[in-house]
C-alpha cells in the first residue's frame, strides 16, 4: 500500500507553498468551508440538496451516451464549539428517478480544526469534487452529481496569494480476505497568484492526482496493483472587462500529463501528454468557455472520459490522438434564498473523427443553514 508515500510527497509540496491566495470562484457549487467567529457555540442544521438531469449525447467511438436523472440529499448537524473547531454529523442519500427503490446512503462525520489563520485541517467527510477546483480532464464534473461524497483527510491553505488543497479520498476500504481491492485518490490542487494588478492578474495553476487500486490482505491479492498519475500545470491570465455582457475574461493554458506508475503495466498506454487551452468570458450569471484539447495517449481514471484516448466501455477501441474543440455555456442564478438554478451545455467537436458530442445539464441546488440553538 503506497498511500503514505504519495500523501507524504504531496504534503511536502503543500508545506512549501508559503503565503498566497485562492482563486476567486463565485460558483454556487463551491462549499463555504470557513469557520466564522460569530457562530461559536451554535448548533445548526444544514441541508444540501441537488436535483439534476444530465443528458450525455455522445456519438463517437470513445464514449457512449447515457442520461442521469435523480437527486442528492445531504442533511447534517453542525456544531461549532470554538472559533477553531467545527463538528458535523449527517448523511447523504443518492437516488435516480425510475429506480427509487435503490438508494445509496452514506453516514457522514467530520472534524475540522483551524491550525493557522490560513490553514484548515479536515478529518472524515472532506470538501470534495468541485471544491478541489481541478480541470475536467483530471476530475469529471459529473462526480458532483453521482459520486459527491469523499471521506479521508484534507488540508486547505487559503491566503492572499495561494490557494492549496491537499487531500486523501479513501474510496474503498478492504478487510482481511475481501474479494476486491482498496481504492483511494490522493490530490494536490493549487493556484499561485504571481502578479496582482488592478486591471489584470496572472496566476499559475498546479494540479496533481493519483489514483490507486490495490491491497495486500484481500483474497485476490494476485490482481495487479494499479497506480495512475495525472498532472496539469499552466498559466492563467485574468482581466476585468467593462462591458454590459462580459465582466471578466480569463485565458488559461495547461500542459497535462499521464503516467502509469503501476509495478505491472496494465493500461493501453504507459504515458501520455496533452495541451488544454481555454478562454472564459463571464458575468454575474453566465460564463462562456471556448477551448482546445490536443491529447496523445491520455488516460485519466476519474477524469471526463471524453478526453481519454481509449474507450472505458468498448473493448480495444482507441484513438491515440484526441483533438477536440470545446464550447461550454453555464448559467446560474439564485432564484430564492439558498435556492440556485443552473443550466450547463457542453459541446465537443472531434477534429480527427469529425463527429460532434454534447451534454446538457439542469440542476436545482438548495443549500441552507438553519440556526437551532446556542449551547
Amino acid at each position: 500500500m503506497n498511500c503514505k508515500k504519495y500523501f507524504f510527497f504531496f504534503s511536502i509540496l503543500f508545506l512549501c507553498f508559503g503565503n498566497a491566495n485562492s482563486q476567486n470562484n463565485s460558483s454556487f457549487y463551491i462549499t463555504n468551508y470557513k469557520i466564522h467567529l460569530e457562530d461559536t457555540g451554535k448548533l445548526f442544521l444544514q441541508i444540501d440538496n441537488n436535483n439534476f438531469i444530465k443528458n450525455n449525447e455522445y456519438f463517437g467511438p470513445v464514449v457512449e451516451g447515457y442520461t442521469l436523472l435523480g437527486f442528492n440529499l445531504t442533511p447534517r448537524l453542525i456544531y461549532i464549539p470554538s472559533s477553531r473547531v467545527k463538528l458535523t454529523a449527517g448523511g447523504n442519500f443518492l437516488t435516480y428517478y425510475g429506480r427509487e427503490n435503490e438508494v445509496e446512503a452514506s453516514l457522514l462525520l467530520s472534524f475540522q480544526y483551524k491550525l493557522h489563520p490560513n490553514l484548515d485541517f479536515i478529518l472524515g467527510n472532506i470538501y470534495g469534487t468541485i471544491n478541489h477546483r481541478l480541470i475536467d480532464p483530471l476530475l469529471n464534473f459529473e462526480r458532483f452529481l453521482d459520486n459527491n461524497i469523499e471521506n479521508g483527510i484534507q488540508f486547505i491553505w487559503n491566503s492572499n496569494r495561494v490557494f492549496a488543497d491537499l487531500w486523501l479520498d479513501w474510496e474503498q476500504q478492504i478487510l482481511q480476505d475481501d474479494p476486491f481491492q482498496e481504492k483511494f485518490n490522493v490530490g494536490l490542487s493549487a493556484r499561485f497568484l504571481i502578479i496582482d494588478q488592478e486591471n489584470y492578474t496572472i496566476s499559475i495553476p498546479f494540479q496533481n492526482l493519483i489514483r490507486h487500486e490495490g491491497g495486500q490482505i484481500n483474497s485476490n491479492n494476485d490482481e495487479p496493483l494499479t497506480t495512475i498519475f495525472n498532472n496539469a500545470t499552466g498559466l492563467s491570465f485574468s482581466k476585468p472587462v467593462e462591458s454590459k455582457f462580459v465582466h471578466n475574461a480569463r485565458l488559461t493554458s495547461y500542459i497535462v500529463n499521464y503516467q502509469d506508475l503501476s509495478p505491472t503495466k496494465q493500461q493501453m498506454y504507459i504515458d501520455g501528454t496533452a495541451t488544454y487551452t481555454t478562454l472564459e468570458l463571464a458575468n454575474s450569471f453566465f460564463d462562456f468557455t471556448i477551448g482546445y484539447w490536443y491529447g496523445k495517449q491520455y488516460v485519466a481514471p476519474i477524469g471526463n472520459p471524453i478526453f481519454e484516448s481509449y474507450s472505458r466501455t468498448k473493448f480495444f477501441v482507441e484513438e491515440p490522438v484526441r483533438e477536440l474543440i470545446i464550447g461550454k455555456l453555464n448559467y446560474q442564478k439564485e432564484v430564492y434564498n439558498g435556492i440556485n438554478f443552473g443550466v450547463r451545455f457542453e459541446g465537443f467537436y472531434d477534429v480527427v473523427g469529425g463527429n460532434t458530442d454534447y451534454t446538457w445539464t439542469v440542476m436545482v441546488v438548495f443549500r441552507e443553514k438553519f440556526f437551532l440553538k446556542k449551547l
